[in-house]
């Protein structure tokens, strides 16, 4: 397969890059089309017409839903991975979650995700800034009352692109090429190809956890069909592709939570049990390398130990109408292991502090 192809045109301005923050905890009333409900382990098909998001009130989806749209689903008030890695550092934290600004990085993310898994929507989603497009005009600028020609004329440039280009995220020309080199590195590694050659990208998962009752979703990134189906995919950009480099990363983001969660909905709504939840660690400055991980059991078994706690502990935070911090105490502040010294320290004196003799 060739290079993906995207516009050469740039839309600038009037969309700032976010990222959709999470669902409320409380349900709340979206206007236009209701997304069918699903038998459990049935597929269905949204997007065929109409517009607007998900009702969230009435007509919640149950078992996997195809092409619903991002904003859809988010709209969704189910329980997801990010509400779970939020609620881990505290009740008070996921009830009061908020809407982040979406950095170079996650646009780097999402555009890697978007070319290895949905490589026919590059073009309408994505565009490219054109090699002789003029510097950016900054707020100061845009906001003058008398600017100068030079910017005057950039302002004008940068308007007629953004007209043209509404609803697209603008791309560097560095990021393009360093996604390029992401998806042949996806596809070089066995592996990953293999778990790529059949299946389906962002598939929406919804259903009821069996032992609290909690409505969960989840979306993982691939799920592959056949022989391969007991092992979804999910792409992450990385800096260190490395087993000490993504593992770090891995424990910080919580990616044994999010693998229980999707096994848990996954199981729960198709009947395969998951072998493995495969992580593919691509990373996200050349030189690019993708590498596949798996959790190890250990690491497995905690993730769906702490599940488990933290589902519990929802619905006692919603019984309850309690949504806790640290406490209102002193807390005792700990280091972790390894910044703590062991045996004897000793302290080396410079020649300049000691006294002379």
């Amino acid at each position: 397969m060739g290079a993906l192809r995207l516009h050469q045109l740039a839309h600038p301005r009037g969309r700032e890059g976010r990222a959709r923050p999470a669902a409320p905890d409380r349900p709340r009333q979206e206007a236009g089309r209701r997304v069918p409900r699903c038998h459990r382990g049935d597929a269905v098909r949204v997007g065929s017409g109409g517009g607007g998001a998900v009702n969230a009130r009435a007509d919640l989806p149950l078992g996997l839903v195809y092409d619903l749209p991002l904003d859809d689903y988010l709209a969704v008030d189910a329980v997801s991975s990010t509400d779970l890695r939020l609620l881990s550092r505290s009740p008070w934290h996921y009830r009061n979650r908020i809407e982040v600004a979406q950095t170079r990085s996650m646009l780097r993310g999402t555009l890697a995700h978007c070319a290895v898994l949905e490589p026919d929507a590059m073009a309408q989603r994505f565009v490219v800034v054109p090699e002789d497009a003029p510097r950016m005009p900054s707020k100061s600028q845009w906001a003058a009352k008398k600017p100068s020609a030079d910017s005057q004329a950039a302002m004008a440039w940068w308007t007629i692109f953004q007209e043209a280009n509404a609803g697209r995220d603008l791309v560097s020309r560095e990021d393009y090429a360093v996604c390029q080199q992401q998806l042949d590195a996806v596809r070089q590694q066995p592996r990953l190809a293999e778990l790529l050659r059949a299946g389906r990208g962002e598939v929406s998962v919804f259903w009821i956890d069996e032992a609290t009752g909690i409505y969960c979703k989840a979306r993982p990134d691939w799920l592959p069909l056949g022989d391969l189906a007991a092992s979804p995919l999910d792409l992450k950009t990385c800096v260190d592709e490395s087993p000490s480099g993504f593992g770090r990363a891995a424990a910080r983001l919580r990616y044994d939570l999010q693998a229980a969660h999707y096994t848990a909905g996954i199981e729960a709504v198709t009947r395969v049990k998951v072998d493995a939840f495969v992580f593919g660690a691509v990373t996200n400055k050349p030189p690019v390398l993708a590498v596949p991980y798996v959790l190890t059991d250990e690491i497995r078994d905690q993730g769906r130990e702490e599940r488990r706690e933290l589902m519990e502990r929802l619905v006692w935070c919603r019984r309850e109408n309690e949504w806790p911090a640290y406490g209102a105490g002193v807390q005792l502040l700990d280091f972790p292991a390894y910044a703590k010294q062991s045996g004897e320290v000793e302290v080396e004196w410079s020649s300049d502090t000691q006294e002379s003799p």
